[in-house]
Order: C-alpha cells, then sequence, then structure tokens
C-alpha cells in the first residue's frame, strides 16, 4: 500500500490498506514514489559530479603550485625607487 505521509513530507511509517483498486485518495502513487527515488538520485550524482570536479581543482592546483612556469611568470614588485637591480641586496 501507499506509505502514508503527515505534514506533507513527514512519513508516518503506516501503509494504506485499502486495496489499489478501490483507493482513489492515492491514485498513481507508485509513479510519484519512482520520481522521488530518482530525483534522489539524480541529485546524488550532481553532488558526486560537483565533488570530483572540486578534486580536479584541487589537483591541478597542487601540481601547479611548484611548477616551473609559475616561477617564470613571478613578478618582482620594486619597493625602493633608488635600487635599480634587484639581484643584489643594498
Amino acid at each position: 500500500g501507499c506509505p502514508l505521509v503527515r505534514d506533507v513530507f513527514e512519513l508516518t511509517g503506516e501503509f494504506c490498506r485499502v486495496p489499489k483498486r478501490r483507493c482513489h485518495r492515492h491514485y498513481c502513487w507508485e509513479k510519484l514514489r519512482r520520481a522521488e527515488v530518482d530525483l534522489e538520485r539524480v541529485r546524488v550524482w550532481y553532488k558526486l559530479d560537483e565533488l570530483f570536479e572540486q578534486e580536479r581543482n584541487v589537483r591541478a592546483a597542487m601540481t601547479n603550485r611548484a611548477g616551473l612556469l609559475a616561477l617564470m611568470l613571478h613578478q618582482t614588485i620594486q619597493h625602493d625607487p633608488l635600487t635599480t637591480d634587484l639581484r643584489t641586496p643594498t
């Protein structure tokens, strides 16, 4: 039978005991329940996809952290206008 609910979403743990053909109150409840299960699956897949994307971003950031390209693109800011050569300390 159809699982009975309280306040639209809260399951009571009880079921409708009226035969399926005579119960007009719970018409097509199986289709609605399958749709709820499918929707929950889709939500889980989206969450899993987001987590995989985050993991990929973290791994890419970790590999680029100590790369040569980052050192080559690094710019040094000259705070002291009197210093012309940044390689030797003044």
